[in-house]
This record gives C-alpha cells, sequence and structure tokens, in this order.
C-alpha cells in the first residue's frame, strides 16, 4: 500500500462507535484535535450504520435524569428533530417526554439517518473548523508501539485498497464495536466463552470457547404502508432459513399458547401479564404522535430472537465475511417471511405492506450497514468485571459492587442471547452497576484506553455493558480520560489518589454521574457534592435504596451526620462549625450540608483516607433517618 497521507492530532479515535462520538464530543470540549477512522459511511455505531437509534435503557431508575448530561443533550435532540419537522398530534403533545415510536424497550427512538444527522451536527462546528477530522470507510491495518505508548495507527480505505493514511497521536481510543486495534497492539483480549477458572465465575463454563460468541444482527428499518405490496423477491435458502431458526414474531410476553398479535396489544389470560405487539417492540415512528400530511406512514427496526445470526461469529475468523454474508440473507429471508407468511392480526397471512427503507440505513435494501453487535473482543484491562459484581444473586443491596474509581453508571440486567456452536442465551436481573475505570485501561499502555463496549468485561458482564446509554458513557469517560492525561502529563492513566480524585470531580463538573443516587441529577445543585462524598466513602448512600434524600433536614439525619463529621474530625479535618451550624439550625437541608462539607474541604484538605479509599465503613443501621415526629 501507498502511504498517502498522514494526520496528526492529539487524540487518535479508531472506529467511530457510539461511544467514540461520546469521546469524541468530551475531548473537543475540551480543545482537543480529534481524529475519527470507522469501516462505515456513518459514525455512531449501533445508532447509525447498524440501524438501532432505540435507546435500549433500564427505564427505572434511570427515567429522564439519572444520566450523562451530554448524553440526555443528545436524546433531546432527537426529539426535536421531529417535533421541529413535523407536526405532532394532541396525543404526542401531550407527552411530557416524548418517545416517537411508543416503544417498549427506549423512553428515545429515531430513525438511523436521523440519528446520523444529529450526531454529525453535534460535531458540526469543530468538524468546519478542523478541529474533528472524521475518516469514514477504513479500517486499522497496522500499527507502532513502544514498550508502553502507542505511536500510530495505520489504516487502509475499503473504497481504494491500495490507499492509506496513518494517524499519528499523543493519546489513542479503541472506539470500535469489536476492539480492531488489540491484535495490533498485541494486547490481551478476550472472545467467546471464559472458562470458569479464569475469573472463577458461577455460570461460566468449565471449558473455554473462543467461538462461542453471541448471535449477532443486521437489522432491517421498515415502514407500514397500507393498501401497498413491496414483497421483496424471495430469498436463497428461504425454507431452509425459515424452518432452522425457525421464524416467528417472539412477541415480548407471549407463551406458546398466547403468541400475540402484530398490531394489538393483549394481555395473558394465563399469568395477566402484558404480551407487547411486534410492531411496538422496537417502533420508531408511531403516526398517533404525529398529525402532518408530510409523515404518512409509522416506522420501526425490526431485530428480534428470528433473525439474530446464530452461525459462526466474525471476528478472528478467516471466514468473517461469508459468516456475514449469512447474516445478511437470514435477515432478508425474515423480512420475506413477514411480508408472506407471518400470521395477520385480522387473518390470513403475511404483511405486504411492510417496506424496507434504504433512505434511513444508506443501504440499497434497507438493511443496517453492518450488524449489531452484542459482542467482540473484551480487552484484559487492569481490572475485568465479573457477573458477581453486578448479579442480584450475589449482590444483596440495592447497589451492585461499588467501585472506587467508578467514572459512569449502568443499569440493565446481563442479556446473553444465543451464542454460535450451539451455546444458549441467559438473563440474569443485576442491581444497578458503576463503570470502573480500570476497565478501561490497558496494563501495558500509558496513552490508551477503551471508549465503546470492549472493555474488561467478561463475557456474561458484556450482556450488561453494551447498552447506548452505558456505551455512551463509557465513551465520554474515555474521551475526558485522554484530556486528563494529555493536560496533567499523567503517568499512567489507571489512576489512583489525589488523581483519581481531580478526574472524578472533573467528571462530576460535566455532568456524569458516577454514584447510584435515582433521586440526585446532575442538574441538583448538590449533585458534585453528594456523589463525590459517596465515592470517597464519607458519607454514602443507605444500602437499602438509591436515594439521597438531599432535601430532607439535617435534623433528620442526624446520626448519621454526627458520625461522619466525627470521622471527618479524627482524620484531621476539622469541621466541628457545620456540626454546630446543622444540629442548631432545625430547617438547614442535607444538601446544605454536603455541599458546605465539600466547599470547607476544599478551602482547608481532604483527609488522606478519602483520597486514597480507605475510609472506614458504616454500618448499615447508620442510614436510617429518624422518624419527621422524633426529630426533637
Amino acid at each position: 500500500m501507498q502511504n498517502l497521507k498522514e494526520y496528526q492530532t492529539d487524540v487518535g479515535v479508531i472506529g467511530g462507535g457510539f461511544g467514540a462520538v461520546a469521546a469524541a464530543r468530551a475531548m473537543l470540549d475540551r480543545g482537543l484535535r480529534v481524529v475519527i477512522t470507522d469501516e462505515f459511511d456513518w459514525i455512531g455505531g449501533q445508532a447509525t450504520s447498524q440501524a438501532l437509534c432505540v435507546m435500549d435503557e433500564f427505564y427505572d431508575p434511570v427515567g429522564e435524569t439519572m444520566m450523562n448530561a451530554r448524553y440526555a443533550n443528545l436524546r433531546e435532540r432527537l426529539r426535536n428533530h421531529y417535533k421541529e419537522k413535523y407536526t405532532l398530534s394532541p396525543l404526542g403533545a401531550s407527552q411530557l417526554h416524548l418517545c416517537t415510536g411508543n416503544a417498549a424497550c427506549a423512553p428515545v427512538t429515531a430513525e438511523s439517518h436521523v440519528a446520523y444527522q444529529v450526531i454529525m451536527e453535534l460535531l458540526a462546528p469543530e468538524v468546519k473548523s478542523g478541529q474533528c477530522i472524521i475518516l469514514p470507510r477504513s479500517i486499522p491495518v497496522s500499527a507502532k508501539r513502544t514498550e508502553d505508548r502507542v505511536l500510530s495507527v495505520s489504516c487502509k480505505s475499503l473504497d481504494n485498497p491500495e490507499q492509506s493514511f496513518t494517524v499519528t497521536a499523543d493519546f489513542f481510543l479503541d472506539g470500535s464495536e469489536t476492539g480492531d486495534t488489540y491484535p495490533l497492539l498485541n494486547l490481551e483480549y478476550g472472545l467467546g466463552e471464559e472458562a470458569k477458572a479464569t475469573f472463577d465465575e458461577t455460570h461460566a463454563p468449565e471449558i473455554a470457547d473462543p467461538k462461542a460468541v453471541q448471535s449477532y444482527t443486521y437489522c432491517i428499518a421498515v415502514e407500514f404502508v397500507p393498501g401497498k405490496n413491496h414483497t421483496i423477491e424471495k430469498p436463497a435458502h428461504y425454507e431452509s432459513l425459515r424452518d432452522s431458526q425457525p421464524f416467528e414474531l417472539g412477541n415480548l410476553g407471549a407463551r406458546k399458547d398466547e403468541p400475540g398479535k402484530f398490531f394489538e396489544l393483549e394481555f395473558s389470560k394465563v399469568t395477566g401479564e402484558r404480551i407487547i405487539p411486534f410492531w411496538f417492540y422496537r417502533c420508531l415512528v408511531d403516526l398517533k404522535n404525529f398529525d402532518d400530511p408530510e409523515l404518512k406512514t409509522s416506522r420501526a427496526v425490526i431485530n428480534v430472537g428470528s433473525n439474530d445470526y446464530r452461525g459462526d461469529g466474525f471476528v478472528d475468523n478467516p471466514d468473517g465475511l461469508k459468516a456475514l454474508e449469512e447474516a445478511k440473507q437470514l435477515s432478508r429471508a425474515y423480512l420475506y417471511w413477514l411480508q408472506t407468511e407471518a400470521p395477520r392480526d385480522d387473518g390470513g397471512f403475511g404483511y405486504p405492506e411492510i417496506r424496507p427503507m434504504p433512505e434511513a440505513t444508506g443501504t440499497p435494501d434497507g438493511l443496517a450497514q453492518g450488524p449489531y453487535v452484542r459482542e467482540g473482543r473484551r480487552l484484559r484491562a487492569c481490572e475485568v468485571v465479573v457477573e458477581e459484581d453486578l448479579s442480584t444473586q450475589f449482590q444483596s443491596g440495592s447497589r451492585a459492587r461499588q467501585f472506587p474509581n467508578s467514572v459512569g453508571l449502568g443499569a440493565y440486567m446481563i442479556d446473553i442471547h444465543h451464542r454460535s456452536a450451539g451455546g444458549g442465551g441467559m438473563v440474569q436481573m443485576t442491581r444497578p452497576y458503576q463503570i470502573p475505570l480500570g476497565a478501561l485501561v490497558s496494563p501495558d499502555l500509558k496513552n490508551f484506553a477503551v471508549a465503546n463496549k470492549g472493555i474488561g468485561v467478561t463475557q456474561i458482564a458484556n450482556g450488561a455493558y453494551r447498552l447506548h446509554n452505558v456505551e455512551w458513557a463509557i465513551g465520554e469517560a474515555a474521551g475526558e480520560l485522554a484530556a486528563y492525561c494529555l493536560e496533567n502529563n499523567i503517568k499512567h492513566p489507571n489512576l489512583e489518589g489525589q488523581e483519581l480524585f481531580d478526574y472524578q470531580r472533573r467528571l462530576l463538573q460535566a455532568g456524569i454521574p458516577l454514584y447510584w443516587y435515582e433521586d440526585l441529577p446532575p442538574s441538583d445543585p448538590a449533585f458534585e457534592a453528594g456523589q463525590i462524598l459517596a465515592l470517597t466513602g464519607i458519607w454514602p448512600g443507605d444500602p437499602a435504596h438509591l436515594r439521597i434524600d438531599a432535601a430532607q433536614s439535617s435534623c433528620r439525619h442526624r446520626p448519621m451526620m454526627l458520625k461522619v463529621l466525627k470521622q471527618i474530625n479524627e482524620a484531621g479535618t476539622d469541621l466541628t462549625v457545620l456540626r454546630d451550624i446543622h444540629v442548631t439550625n432545625h430547617g438547614s437541608r442535607k444538601l446544605d450540608l454536603m455541599f458546605q462539607m465539600v466547599n470547607m474541604m476544599d478551602r482547608i484538605g481532604w483527609p488522606a483516607a478519602a483520597l486514597e479509599r480507605t475510609w472506614p465503613p458504616f454500618d448499615p443501621q447508620d442510614h436510617h433517618p429518624l422518624d419527621p415526629a422524633k426529630v426533637w
């Protein structure tokens, strides 16, 4: 290959997944120059090139408040696109938090081409100025590194294989879906199932199987056009694919004797539980929300068990391209089944009214540019999260295992889809969890971090860390980490002590929650104070619930308050004046006390035990507030 160009920049982001977009926005806000490469036409990963802009969040306790401020901004931009382009119906206008598709699994939905437009608008000022350079249709093919630093990554163009370019940077992030830089940098990684002996996970198999990778899916963007016939040409091997998968609607909540409907909501006569209509599982645009002659159809994305490809994985597979083509063919066959054989709510079979939407995917057939990747290479990072850290089977409190080096939050079940080589799926409920900094960085490299789902997790734990908001949180933390390391000449990004403390304060000030409080959004004036006191161990949350109850009076929390302030004093930082004020003043609030505590310690110094995260634990009973009637 002829090396035509070298891009010299502050940070090279190899792979433009959803997390990579978050990382880029964070770094650009810090004034860094950024180069982003990606395999597909569109950066944005599962929201764009994978055609899955269905923000698959765990609605409680995330809701509309507990999320990164930059992520919340992106969600509102997606909503506003539809509000500004189309006229809402009275029903749509009455939604405080518009979900354009009224989807079963997401509070925010958008068509993938809209998501790409919004993401590009998000980066537009810096792209125009040259601060951010985006290089689509390119893949990394080689890298140079010293013993502990990445020097450069070379990529080839997919449109002209004879051309290549090199990205030289002071810091590198892997923002790809499959950890594309790991083998190029000779970094140790996991793929497929780990053996039980590797991380001592309860549900891991006795023998590792790198080929047992979760199924992946070529999502299909479609619209429903009443009275029209948009049946595609019958795919090759259709009957074999239909019968071996097998094809079905697969409604959420359905049973064999109660399979569910295409459009109609039902309730099980046996369990009383809801049976979600097929169309509204991942509906992107629901016409009930709109009253506009320019919007005539409801739109959805098809990503269900029936078009999950369960054959060979494509990562580290010499026949990977063949496997990807087979996955595409499976989705085409399932679309044909929906159009010709799926049971209709009105009797009969087939919905020829389903039209694939190439305009929504940037492809000729309405299939996504790339597969939705649930699992790729996973870095053997400084810290590896395992199922016991998350699962309700092993975590009895309201929160999962606490990571003092948290850089973000997540809340989703461990959801493992069918694996290749015949492996089944797995579902485990989890406690709301954190993303530890050590999972983003390699022990071998001083200028490298992960900005997408390929962090230090096992295959099982990965099932909880692959969703939109978690992927964004990983990427944003990685972007802020790169900026912090470059600004402060940090020796290694696996931060500890004062460096970790300063970095986490930086994240909090950027509106990034790090500790689970469901009632303490970034907009709350006590947000930073309540978060940092919990992270350092000085005043952690009640293990019985996820609330901070910051608006309650200090007097209701007097027993805990006195113990906290006593420990701080014993550690050498005298906050007696705050004790006297907040015990005396019955009207003082917990949020005022916490804000003053942090303000005062910023001025007179934080105890070393807080910075080193060696603060002595509290008895769970200490957290219980007093009965309001007994406060006096």
